[in-house]
């Protein structure tokens, strides 16, 4: 007999049923809801966190500017390098991945088994690695090799270094115009996808860059690099002859105020452009700005007579000397034989406030406000500041410090009309596609004097080149003007033994399109500014225009055996000089005896004409105009070669790197000045 179910039983079976099934749809619809949530609404977090398991961005650096000459040429250029290191461990076939790595490289067998030699770690591969080297590398050895980027930067013409500056191990400028353009040149970085695959392995995916780099701005400077190549060129070699512990040489067009050459050194070595930052007392070369006060303000006319004293004035507790003694000299006189007494006594003419007014409006004791991270003001005190001995000081070059750079576009303002000039170093800023994105145009300051003043100045400086002899009237020779100094240097509180010697010229003095500075400090035996600082400026001012197409002169040459040893001249002068020194100021004495020629060159007197102890400037020996034999060039290294020529008064066309292998015109070729000569 079947046993019957009881209710109770029966409703106990079906409330379990029930809750079973019930628990399983709530699950079900927890899944399916959780499912939803996971696929649909939270699908993008949960897929870049999977991506960040297998992918990841790296940073693709952007390719820094490049710094151009104003003629095109590259100064500075990107070269991105990488530092390598290999990790054995981690290499799944060290054997292949070392192989692979020395042929891609060069590496040497012995250099291949000290990588593989290697135990642990990260072991650094010898060897700076090139962008295109690191793809192969990144091809071909997928785990155990690693880099470390180095920024670094090449330079094309090996000019201007110290101008140009450089860059951290990050690619930030650190010094020079490097630092002060970092912003122009400094692109923006990019970033790429990276992928992980199943053995752990990294690699980039083709076309996963997510942001290209974009490359940093192309910076046009005003710097000519042949003509920085002549001044650097110019001030080495005077640097070896005379023994200087530094010196430089700057070319400046006057028009624009454009800087075409810096060269700069010291003997400290430092990345510094002295020309810039250490100022020096000027000496003599400040007469002229005393001479252009005198004359704007209408206190002389340059035939005016002054009493010099026989070279003897006592100003107060001081006495003043000239080593060579005259009676009487016209005012354009005291500027032309550089007579310590004649400015003083002019000087009493202005008062400290006007003395001290041309001299700012000049630009002394201002920055000149030049693209330069780091620039001296000079020291030009405010006259109630002034001692009874400054005013004479003062317009001896003593008691004012300027820069090389000052003193340069002083100058400029000299030769141009009387326009003070901003010094104009970058020309325009183009992007990486080569628009031109801005334009730097040259800038006046201010109007110092009038045009009528800077031809009476450039009149007397052009008297001074010329020694005040007169021309034959057959020779057509390129005018200059020019300005020497010396002064002594001041070390310890007091002024040394020691000397700063300086020459200023521009040319051709009736439309000047060149300045150029040189400066020699601490100058072994001759050291006044006409004797060793003067040639630093013919030689640059001779290379200079000719490479820039202007012919120097037409004239007869003396023979080439004629040879005039300016260092036996300048010997009296130099021992008079040293009992004429001042006490206690000791301002400079600017008595520079000789008129300079050079081996086979044309000047304006005979070979055997006695030399005039009397003047205290340089002339310019002139180049002949008659055509010379080409030397022959090949070995040279480019740079010597080119300085050669230049010495020659020709042009150069470089397409080579390294050393010259062919030269046109052949070696041996009769050439005319101003000519090109083409390197390879």
């Amino acid at each position: 007999m079947t046993e019957k179910k009881s209710p109770n039983r029966t409703r106990t079976h079906r409330l379990r049923t029930h809750a079973l099934a019930g628990f399983w749809i709530l699950q079900a619809v927890v899944f399916l809801g959780r499912s939803i949530q996971l696929q649909l609404l939270d699908d993008e977090v949960w897929r870049e966190r999977a991506r960040a398991q297998y992918a990841t961005h790296v940073d693709l650096p952007a390719e820094r500017g490049a710094i151009l000459d104003r003629n095109g040429r590259s100064l500075v250029l990107d070269a991105r390098q990488f530092r390598a290191y290999v990790a054995i461990r981690e290499m799944a076939d060290p054997d292949r991945s070392i192989g692979a790595i020395g042929r891609i490289l060069g590496l040497s067998r012995e250099e291949e088994e000290k990588l593989r030699a290697a135990e642990g770690g990260w072991v650094a591969v010898r060897r700076k690695v090139a962008a295109e080297d690191r793809n192969l590398l990144d091809d071909a050895v997928r785990r155990g090799l690693h880099f470390e980027p180095l920024a670094s930067r090449v330079y094309p013409e090996g000019v201007a270094l110290s101008l140009l500056g450089a860059i951290d191990a990050d690619g930030r400028g650190r010094s020079g115009l490097e630092m002060a353009l970092d912003s122009l040149l400094t692109g923006e970085t990019g970033k790429a996808l990276t992928q992980r695959d199943g053995r752990g392995d990294l690699y980039r995916l083709p076309g996963a860059a997510l942001s290209p780099p974009v490359p940093g701005h192309d910076v046009v400077l005003t710097i000519d690099a042949e003509l920085q190549a002549i001044a650097e060129d110019a001030l080495s070699r005077a640097i070896e002859s005379s023994g200087a512990s530094g010196g430089d040489v700057l070319i400046v067009d006057p028009r624009t105020g454009d800087l075409l050459a810096v060269a700069s050194r010291r003997h400290d070595g430092s990345l510094k452009v002295p020309a810039f930052t250490d100022p020096f007392e000027p000496g003599s070369t400040a007469k002229p700005f005393l001479l252009a006060s005198l004359l704007s303000e209408d206190l002389v006319s340059l035939t005016d007579s002054i009493d010099v004293m026989h070279g003897v004035f006592k100003d107060g507790r001081r006495v003043i000397r000239d080593v060579h003694p005259y009676d009487k000299l016209t005012v354009a006189e005291v500027v032309r034989y550089s007579s310590n007494v004649g400015a003083a006594l002019l000087s009493k003419r202005l008062s400290y406030d006007m003395q001290y007014k041309y001299l700012r409006d000049f630009g002394f004791g201002l920055q000149t406000g030049i693209d330069y991270p780091a620039e001296s003001s000079g020291l030009l005190r405010r006259p109630d500041r002034w001692s009874g001995l400054s005013q004479a000081s003062l317009a001896m070059g003593y008691e004012i410090s300027v820069t090389s750079l000052q003193l340069v576009m002083a100058y400029a303002a000299l030769a141009n009309g009387g326009r003070l000039l901003r010094p104009r170093l970058v020309k325009e800023v183009r992007s990486h596609t080569g628009e031109v994105l801005e334009r730097r145009d040259p800038q006046t300051i201010r109007r110092v004097i009038a045009e009528s003043v800077s031809s009476q100045i450039t009149e007397v400086l052009t008297s001074v080149v010329e020694g005040g002899t007169g021309k034959r009237a057959a020779m057509t020779t390129l005018t200059v003007a020019g300005k020497s100094g010396t002064a002594r240097l001041v070390s310890g509180g007091g002024y040394q033994r020691r000397y700063g010697s300086s020459f200023v010229a521009y040319s051709p003095a009736e439309d000047p399109s060149l300045v150029i500075f040189a400066k020699l400090e601490d100058p072994q035996g001759a050291f006044y500014g006409g004797s060793v600082a003067a040639p630093v400026s013919r030689s640059a001012l001779q290379a200079a225009l000719a490479t820039r197409g202007i012919e120097i002169s037409r004239g007869r040459a003396v023979p080439s055996s004629f040879h005039f040893d300016w260092r036996q001249a300048v010997a009296p002068a130099a021992a008079a000089n040293e009992q004429g020194l001042v006490e206690p100021l000791a301002p400079a004495v600017e008595q520079d005896p000789v008129r300079f020629a050079a081996t086979g060159v044309s000047t304006d007197v005979p070979p055997n004409a006695p030399m005039d102890p009397s003047l205290d400037a340089v002339r310019f020996a002139s180049v002949t105009g008659t055509a010379r034999r080409l030397p022959d060039l090949r070995g040279l290294s480019v740079r010597s070669a080119a300085a050669r020529l230049h010495a020659l008064g020709l042009q150069t066309k470089l397409e080579a790197s390294g050393r010259v292998e062919f030269q046109t015109p052949a070696p041996g070729s009769p050439v005319a000045v101003g000519s090109v000569v083409l390197l390879r």
